[in-house]
């Protein structure tokens, strides 16, 4: 049976949180680095009232979280790229993407939503097809 839905589906899933990942990890490695960012955080505290908080602890808090939503990505790419690796040889990962898809969606915050929604149409077209497929023989 054919699986090119499927296929092109967790591909588009992997191009989304594959530059969700790449993004994240730009970012990481830029926002310590720039001044604008630190005058950015003092402003916000002041701005804000904020006593308790300086401004590096911002930008680690910051640069922390693309540090987790990049990594989080990448497991969600290799995960896609699994699954079509699977996929080519007529095994069932449905369950496997439609998993990637809520944890991925999840976790990175729904920052990769759109990615999350196509593992998961790819995991439920895989899903309904190997149920036919069982039905049939």
């Amino acid at each position: 049976m054919k699986r090119t839905g499927e296929i092109v589906f967790s591909f588009i899933g992997i191009i989304l949180f594959g530059s969700l990942c790449i993004g994240s990890f730009m970012l990481y490695g830029t926002i310590g680095e720039s001044a604008g960012t630190k005058d950015l955080a003092q402003e916000f505290i002041t701005d804000e009232n904020i006593k308790d908080v300086t401004a590096a602890q911002i930008i680690t808090f910051l640069q922390n979280f693309f540090l987790y939503l990049g990594a989080i990505s990448l497991l969600c790419t290799a995960g896609g790229f699994l699954s079509i690796i699977r996929i080519r040889k007529n095994e069932s990962v449905g369950k496997v993407l439609i998993a990637t898809a809520i944890l991925g969606g999840v976790l990175t915050l729904f920052a990769g939503f759109l990615g999350s929604i196509a593992y998961l149409i790819a995991g439920i077209t895989n899903v309904s097809k190997n149920k036919k497929l069982a039905r049939q023989n």
